[in-house]
């Protein structure tokens, strides 16, 4: 994954490198990345997922390929506010399908301001437009209405309702030439 820029935001790829840094800390990832770091870029089970993810991208070439998604920085402020997550989906043999699972997250202090949906937006469109992706899925709770307002906005649809979960998926689409 490259690194990203939008009207607001630097989005930094969580490559293997990064996520060692946020194993060891905050402040190693701040003098890491040479940005302020939020105490709550992150939800605490994530942070306690970081040597797995780290793990998953020294096994998985093509997942590293990709990083474990983008780091959110707001670019005003050079200041980390949450990441977006991007997993390759595998098959049955362990190669990639050509469709990716999101997720996100923003500090609360910087909620209800669009850059979830801003990040979200800039990610997904970068991935579709990757030849080996066709589509991109992800996940909410179905109570999680900021959740579910930022995949609306995306223009991702709701393709399955499971009984705490809405799985919601975007694809490329055709175009005439």
């Amino acid at each position: 994954m490259e690194k990203l820029v939008t009207t607001r935001l630097y989005l930094v790829p969580f490559t293997l490198e990064v996520v060692k840094a946020a194993i060891i800390g905050n402040a190693e990832l701040a003098s890491f990345l040479g940005v302020t770091v939020l105490p709550d870029w992150y939800e605490e089970e994530y942070i306690s997922n970081l040597p797995l993810i780290a793990d998953i991208l020294c096994k998985y070439p093509f997942q590293s390929e990709w990083g474990w998604g983008s780091l959110i920085i707001h670019q005003a402020e050079n200041t980390l506010i949450g990441h977006v997550m991007v997993k390759v989906i595998p098959d049955s043999t362990g190669s990639p399908t050509g469709s990716l699972e999101i997720g996100y997250y923003v500090a609360s202090s910087y909620r209800q301001q669009g850059y979830a949906s801003e990040a979200t937006q800039a990610v997904v469109d970068w991935a579709l437009s990757q030849p080996s992706v066709q589509s991109v899925t992800a996940g909410c709770d179905r109570g999680n209405i900021a959740s579910k307002r930022v995949l609306e906005k995306i223009g991702m649809q709701l393709v399955e309702s499971r009984e705490k979960m809405l799985v919601w998926k975007l694809g490329k689409t055709a175009t005439v030439q």
